[in-house]
């Protein structure tokens, strides 16, 4: 086997850890500038999750819900109450997330109403008479996850997290902040010149036949000395760089999985897992001398054209994902208040874009733009929905963008404003925020407001 097929198995075979450049290392000490550990968790919901059966008006408003999806709707008496009144409407949610109630009351939790990729404030009527500016590429899966998570286009496809911890850290020295759990979408957390660590929500000391955690086992020895390869070639010097970085980062997960047990709580599912690892991290970061941190992660199958009720169907409806999402929340918040990181950690759920109001013909939903995300974490100013009003459950009605009047809503919030509320909390200043989200220099209004100070 020659050298270079070698190297590539064993950057195939890690499943840890990956570089999108080497400006980072995950030796570097903390940048002093920015006292404490903050560290944002964003889970991705792929498919676009129906925000209208997350968040339902239980007040009058609830006949027009029903009126216009009278198969796939829920039904008002399985609904989970909201205690008191929000945007004009008292409000349930779906019965699946009735496990986060608590966190809700307690402050912990709270929704960002009709929030989706904006390029400027936009209405229904612009959208109707041809004459908004859209996002492009609007309604197609692949384009609006990554619009959601900060991509620039063809010519920049970073994130505004890996750009907002390169502009608070021009110099290098935050340890580790960007990472991707079980994510093979990782715009959110994609530099201009950063690393990417990659992690595993399964995690092993192996890579191949490499104990990682055992200097003395040979392939452990064979990958450090091709880590410290010398070439006067320049890609060859710059693959084994890489391969230095990998290898480093690799290890140090493994160190973290070793050091930090596995906490108690967590269920079986996906969801689950990767919150599980993501708490084993946090813990193990931020005590090796992290001190700003962004995570992504990304699950699902929400594209629910058909059976959107299901329960046992493969993929699964949606009430059944939700349930192991408001577990595994729960399972995490949990976790963070026994490691003392609750106030360290803020967390974020988006989707690529809402559904439908109406139904589709397989008792399921289609593909359409605002959607309703949720916010969690002591840092959160929780219970309570944000936005200034509900969207109007009307086919054709005042928030509807669909010419065929199928409930399309467009936006009332960016989701550049949810993203500068998390940022200017990691400790970006203000006067950075339309470097890092351009789009926002359109928007009078910068934040939503959700976080405390």
């Amino acid at each position: 086997m020659d050298r270079r097929t070698f190297v590539n198995r064993l950057l195939v075979a890690g499943g840890f850890g990956g570089a999108s450049a080497l400006t980072f290392n995950a030796s570097m000490a903390a940048n002093s500038n920015l006292s404490g550990y903050k560290a944002l968790i964003s889970i991705h919901l792929n498919g676009g999750c129906d925000g209208n059966d997350v968040i339902v008006p239980t007040d009058s408003a609830y006949a027009d819900y029903i009126k216009s999806r009278p198969n796939v709707g829920l039904k008002k008496d399985v609904l989970t109450p909201l205690s008191g009144s929000f945007l004009g409407h008292t409000m349930g949610l779906n019965p699946a997330l009735k496990a986060l109630i608590p966190l809700f009351n307690s402050g912990k939790l709270g929704a960002i109403v009709n929030v989706g990729p904006l390029v400027k404030p936009t209405t229904a009527q612009e959208v109707l008479a041809g004459t908004a500016k859209l996002p492009p590429f609007l309604y197609s899966h692949p384009e609006q996850t990554a619009l959601v998570n900060g991509w620039m286009g063809d010519q920049d496809p970073s994130g505004w997290g890996g750009r907002a911890m390169e502009a608070m850290d021009p110099v290098a020295g935050f340890k580790s902040p960007l990472i991707s759990v079980n994510n093979n979408q990782s715009t959110l957390v994609l530099g201009q010149r950063s690393k990417i660590i990659t992690a595993s929500s399964y995690p092993s000391t192996n890579i191949g036949r490499a104990n990682l955690l055992d200097p003395k086992n040979q392939w452990t020895q064979i990958m450090d000395s091709l880590s410290r390869f010398q070439s006067p070639n320049q890609v060859s010097a710059e693959y084994a760089r890489t391969f230095k970085g990998i290898f480093a980062d690799a290890q140090e997960l493994a160190m973290a999985a070793q050091k930090v047990p596995e906490p108690s709580g967590f269920g079986a599912s996906s969801i689950a897992r990767q919150l599980a690892m993501v708490s084993r991290l946090l813990s193990y970061y931020k005590t090796s001398g992290a001190t700003r941190q962004i995570y992504a992660l990304q699950w699902g199958s929400f594209d629910t054209h058909t059976n959107q009720r299901g329960v046992t169907s493969t993929p699964l409806g949606q009430d059944t994902q939700l349930f192991d999402l408001a577990e595994a929340l729960v399972s995490f918040q949990a976790a963070l208040d026994q490691t003392g990181l609750s106030n360290d950690v803020a967390l974020l759920v988006t989707s690529e874009f809402g559904r439908t109001l109406d139904e589709a013909s397989g008792f399921g939903s289609d593909h359409a733009w605002g959607n309703h995300w949720l916010v969690m974490g002591n840092a959160i100013k929780g219970a309570q929905l944000y936005g200034t009003k509900f969207p109007s459950l009307v086919l054709g009605g005042a928030d509807d963008a669909h010419p065929q009047k199928r409930g399309y809503w467009v936006p009332q919030i960016s989701s550049d404003q949810v993203a500068a509320d998390f940022l200017t909390w990691l400790g970006l200043p203000i006067t950075a925020l339309t470097s890092v989200l351009p789009n926002l220099s359109n928007f009078s209004t910068k934040t939503v407001g959700f976080m405390n100070a």
